[in-house]
């Protein structure tokens, strides 16, 4: 999982068949302790915050207390990783990354803190911006300490904080934070990781498909705040429809359905989508301000 400037990835299939072919099938959304288990009906418009909100109809959520409020999560079990799943975002999308030949990835809802800050309300205006040490894993069990830099909605690296030697690592147009769940001997005590949100066979390289790297709690939590947050300021500047009213989603979606999908490529972007200064990016008192 060594940096690189230019990861390079296979152009996309001409169409994405699972919003070509309007299935509507049954989902299997595990709750909570993933004990049991609700059914739900699942299209292409169907999105996490419809999920939620067929779950609590059907009484899935009665006798169930936490901070915070319901969201999906996708729990990538062939890699040990998770994260919540934005309301906006489309399950299909999702599942549509998914190795179909393992089929051990599930999808769980829980009690968050998370849903307020990743929620249509609170979309950030500016991409965040964020820089600390962390360890580095640039091999199976082998970890470095490296400079992790957060601007522009790209993640960079570099051995030192002067930036000279700065090597572009991911664009979150494409790559999403994870909580790390299954890890071996990392050397702190909090881990997490960068992962594609595309199918790994897109990747000549399948050792860019994720990058995973360890800090302590406080660090590691203002890292996945940031990067998840930056990943849903991409998420409404490049993929607007997820933001329209379920109406009109669906009729785009379906008017869309014989147009082909823009290849996907990692590569470093020319320009920022919106030029700011780092400490003029979130308000004084807000949750991401304090990082």
């Amino acid at each position: 999982m060594l940096a690189k400037s230019n990861t390079s990835v296979k152009p996309r299939a001409p169409s994405d068949q699972h919003h070509s072919t309007g299935i509507v099938t049954q989902q299997r959304i595990f709750i909570g302790d993933r004990q049991r288990f609700n059914m739900v009906e699942v299209g292409p418009s169907t999105n996490a915050g419809d999920v939620v909100e067929m779950i609590e109809a059907q009484g899935g959520f009665k006798g169930w207390v936490g901070t915070g409020n319901w969201m999906v999560w996708e729990v990538s079990q062939d890699f040990g990783m998770e994260r919540p799943i934005r309301n906006f975002e489309l399950i299909s999308d999702v599942e549509a990354a998914w190795n179909k030949d393992k089929m051990v990835n599930i999808f769980v809802v829980k009690i968050t803190p998370l849903a307020s800050l990743l929620s249509r309300n609170n979309l950030p205006t500016s991409s965040p911006m964020h820089a600390t040490y962390v360890e580095y894993e640039i091999k199976r069990g082998k970890w470095v300490k490296r400079w992790l830099k957060l601007k522009e909605h790209s993640l960079y690296i570099a051995k030192r904080d002067n930036g000279k030697d700065e090597q572009f690592l991911c664009s979150l147009s494409n790559f999403d934070a994870y909580y790390v769940t299954r890890i071996s001997k990392a050397p702190k005590e909090f881990s997490f990781a960068i992962k594609s949100t595309e199918k790994m066979t897109l990747f000549e390289n399948t050792d860019d498909y994720f990058h995973s790297f360890s800090c302590s709690k406080e660090k590691g939590e203002a890292w996945m705040e940031n990067i998840l947050t930056a990943r849903s300021y991409v998420l409404h500047q490049e993929r607007n429809i997820l933001f329209k009213p379920a109406s009109q989603a669906a009729a785009s979606t379906k008017g869309a359905s014989s147009l082909s999908r823009a290849p996907t490529r990692m590569r470093q972007p020319s320009a920022p989508l919106v030029n700011v200064q780092p400490n003029d990016v979130f308000a004084p008192g807000s949750l991401l301000q304090r990082s």
